[in-house]
């Protein structure tokens, strides 16, 4: 599993300008902000906008597509930085980023449209608001978080979650099935692995 993980350097802060290649060049001339992974990340958020704006109109099938395929593009991102060489401190705060500005975004349309329980959007939210601060605090006292495998196989539970609850309407599900019950078990799981993990960041700010 790519996490995106970079040093306290970007990768071509110890290249030759010479032997840079031209992503290189470019990351390095833009401060680590126009990169082919910041791309991608930036589109993959793009698509899951859009997604959410279409399954608000009504559009379920489509909009669950188009979030689908954003969500797909955050996997391949640290491919990319890894393929150019181009992995940097701030690309993967901007991955991070992204990822809880989709990930908000898409527990309030829920909240919004009613396609789950308050209660369980909830505590679905509450985990990753804890970690965005815990980041933010991290971040000033200059201390670099990595995200762990934990919180990343909980953020993929929480979106297998809420995709479900987005199915069940689409495809007209209402009463209780094992479908349902699926949706449920998968929501809990990643609520209780995003609070382990905010546990871990929060430790691991502490002995920082």
């Amino acid at each position: 599993m790519n996490l995106h993980r970079s040093d306290s350097k970007p990768d071509w802060t110890d290249v030759k300008t010479s032997d840079r290649t031209l992503w290189q060049n470019i990351a390095a001339r833009t401060r680590g902000v126009v990169t082919p992974s910041n791309a991608v990340t930036v589109v993959g958020l793009g698509l899951v906008i859009i997604g959410l704006a279409l399954i608000v109109q009504g559009q379920d099938w489509l909009g669950i597509g188009l979030v689908i395929v954003g969500r797909l593009l955050d996997l391949v991102d640290g491919w990319f930085a890894e393929l150019t060489q181009t992995k940097g401190p701030l690309g993967e705060l901007f991955d991070a980023t992204a990822d809880k500005i989709g990930t908000i975004l898409t527990i309030i349309i829920l909240y919004t449209t009613l396609l789950a329980p308050w209660w369980l959007l909830t505590a679905m939210l509450l985990p990753h608001l804890i970690i965005s601060a815990i980041s933010l605090q991290a971040r000033r006292q200059k201390v670099q978080l990595h995200p762990s495998r934990l919180g990343k196989v909980s953020m993929a539970a929480l979106w297998v979650g809420l995709f479900g609850f987005v199915l069940l309407r689409a495809a007209g599900i209402a009463d209780i099935t094992t479908i349902v019950v699926a949706v449920y078990i998968i929501s809990i799981a990643s609520v209780l692995m995003s609070s382990a993990a905010a546990v871990g960041y929060g430790a691991e700010l502490r002995d920082a």
